[in-house]
């Protein structure tokens, strides 16, 4: 195997950048990696370079299976979180519906009210002017009493 045929750097630059990638590192690195027991006993220093590959297959499937788990919480937690927001955007959605209905009950309510006060102040008005009128009339009867009983009085 020459540079040409494996370039080892090359895949380990791609499977971090892709996890695509990173399982096909694997592969490969799984396939020369038993092609390379076999070429371990025929030579020393190639033997300790497949065997250093083996090491990193392991290495790199170990830590992908890391990040495929942490991505996972993380994605769950994007999902979890998403929901939470979209039913608590809901829950506001309808009691704001809710509180704007009873504000336009209570506001027809207080218009209501307001025609009822101009009418109870129209009519005490009135019954205040009733009043005055019959106290009026009630003090010019009573002083034309006093004046009759005073001539009945004298004449008698």
């Amino acid at each position: 195997l020459g540079s040409s045929d494996f370039d080892s750097s090359r895949i380990l630059l791609n499977a971090t950048a892709n996890p695509n990638a990173a399982m096909k590192a694997v592969f490969a690195l799984t396939i020369f990696g038993s092609c390379g027991a076999a070429l371990a006993e025929q030579s020393n220093p190639l033997g300790k370079v497949l065997e250093l590959m083996n090491e990193l297959s392991a290495k790199v499937v170990a830590e992908g299976e890391v990040e495929a788990e942490a991505f996972k919480e993380y994605f769950d937690w994007c999902d979890d979180t998403a929901k939470n927001g979209q039913f608590a955007i809901d829950d506001a959605s309808k009691q704001k519906a809710k509180l704007e209905a009873n504000i336009d009950k209570l506001s027809s309510e207080i218009q209501v009210a307001g025609v009822q006060i101009e009418e109870l102040a129209g009519s005490i008005a009135q019954v205040e002017s009733e009043l005055k009128d019959a106290t009026l009339i009630r003090e010019k009867e009573h002083t034309d009493f006093m004046a009759s009983e005073s001539e009945l009085v004298d004449a008698v």
